[in-house]
């Protein structure tokens, strides 16, 4: 039953004049919907959120910005405002009986972290090579071995941006190459402390995720 006070409706009233249970019902709820934007379309078994209006209201070549204006299920609307960020990896390397972090300061934030080594996916690559790039130029090692671990959506309330995890392991010494807007340094971390680590509150979401996931997969 709606919470709206506003909301008149009987809720035993036969909405679609048919009589009939929502046919989408009768469908196996284990199984995905077929998206065809990736918005509109949801669970077998919940309504549509159709999309009225869709804005651009800010964008800088790195992040893009806007809002949505959506029909929700009791047909009212609403404007869902997102952040659009490319694809990023983080990379879970072992490097013997260590893992490789990078300490770095965070603006956003104001403080430093230890954080495992991650960036922006580049047009045209895979999740595997791009944890290959990042990995080489944030710590000066190249991996001879790499795995996709998982991959997921971000901060969902907001963003549109999804995060991949890759363990790399095999690994040999080559040369770091920071970009010019990097500034970080190369740490290693007991792989028996590495949980213990990601868990204290100097680190973000994506380490924490990245080593319990490589924890659950036996990998540390």
């Amino acid at each position: 039953m709606s919470d709206d006070p506003t909301d008149d409706r009987d809720p035993t009233e036969d909405t679609d004049g048919s009589g009939d249970s929502d046919p989408t019902n009768d469908r196996d709820p284990t199984e995905p919907p077929a998206f065809d934007d990736g918005r509109r379309h949801s669970w077998p078994g919940e309504p549509e959120w159709p999309v009225v209006e869709s804005a651009v209201e800010y964008e800088t070549g790195w992040v893009t910005a806007g809002y949505d204006l959506v029909e929700q299920p009791n047909g009212s609307r609403k404007r869902y405002y997102w952040a659009e960020l490319a694809s990023a990896v983080v990379v879970v390397a072992r490097a013997d009986d260590q893992l490789l972090f990078v300490e770095q300061y965070r603006p956003t934030i104001r403080r430093t972290q230890l954080e495992l080594p991650a960036g922006i996916v580049e047009a045209g690559e895979s999740y595997t090579a791009a944890a290959e790039r990042e990995l080489q130029e944030e710590t000066g090692f190249q991996a001879g071995s790499t795995a996709l671990l998982q991959e997921v959506w971000c901060c969902t309330g907001l963003l549109r941006h999804r995060r991949a995890f890759v363990f790399a392991e095999d690994l040999t010494p080559a040369e770091q190459s920071l970009d010019d807007n990097e500034f970080l340094t190369p740490r290693s971390v007991p792989v028996a402390e590495a949980v213990e680590v990601a868990r204290e509150g100097s680190t973000n979401d994506a380490t924490i995720e990245g080593v319990l996931l490589a924890s659950e997969e036996d990998l540390l």
